[in-house]
């Protein structure tokens, strides 16, 4: 079984052949909500195919700054409906703004509240603010994963010691700081993901099912058969959702 634990097959990129790409290969697609808007349509895409979990999110770079309060009360209501937190983080990287940075950090912290008391695991998006996520996550107790991390190998040493997981997308195959970092974590910290439409092994269009050319990257760096791997990955990924399959 294949597992995609970072994507967003809602996009309308994949308005014309969703079924089709969804059924390309024997996979788990965790579809990730980047506001209230887009959570709705992650729920209507998760309603018609059974391969597909619901994750509900607020992308730091989706906030609404001029109503983050209300924003937030609008995406929490919907978390109930979701099995993961998702998309979430902290965004350095394009938002400069150290108002609207205090916003993210703030609404980080309620959306990993609610991740802790309802028991269930966050994805998270993490763009130049990672210190702040380190010290922000050390006061929650949950399971979380770094989608497309393209930090040091120190820094995923760090998310690995807290009891995190990484994820790496197809990107990986001509990203050579992913390639060493895969190269250092923990196996059992490994998790694949696509980020699709984005991230692709080139610049096409990325789809889940491309996790497979993460796992063949992982079997060059590791000398692992891919078999071997895809097991490993999902044995984390039962772990990761605490949920057997």
């Amino acid at each position: 079984m294949l597992i995609d634990v970072h994507s967003h097959i809602d996009s309308e990129e994949f308005n014309s052949d969703r079924d089709s790409i969804l059924k390309k290969c024997n996979i788990i697609v965790v579809d990730a909500g980047i506001n209230y808007e887009n959570n709705l349509k992650v729920l209507e895409i998760v309603a018609k195919y059974s391969n597909v979990i619901p994750a509900i999110g607020l992308h730091p770079e989706n906030i609404n700054y001029d109503d983050p309060e209300g924003e937030i009360d609008r995406v929490t209501s919907l978390a109930s409906k979701a099995e993961i937190i998702s998309e979430i983080g902290l965004d350095y990287y394009w938002i400069k703004d150290e108002e609207k940075r205090k916003v993210q950090r703030e609404i980080l912290g309620i959306l990993l509240s609610i991740a802790e008391k309802e028991n269930k695991p966050v994805v998270v998006h993490v763009r130049g603010g990672l210190k702040d996520f380190l010290e922000i996550i050390a006061s929650f107790k949950v399971r979380f994963d770094i989608h497309a991390y393209e930090g040091s190998v120190k820094n995923a040493m760090k998310i690995v010691e807290m009891g995190g997981y990484i994820s790496f997308p197809p990107v990986i195959v001509r990203d050579k700081q992913r390639q060493n970092v895969a190269l250092n974590v923990p196996k059992e910290r490994v998790l694949t993901e696509t980020d699709s439409p984005f991230l692709g092994p080139t610049r096409d269009r990325n789809e889940p099912c491309n996790v497979k050319v993460t796992l063949e990257a992982l079997s060059t760096l590791w000398r692992v058969d891919t078999k071997e791997i895809e097991e490993i990955i999902f044995q984390n990924f039962r772990r990761f959702l605490n949920k057997s399959y």
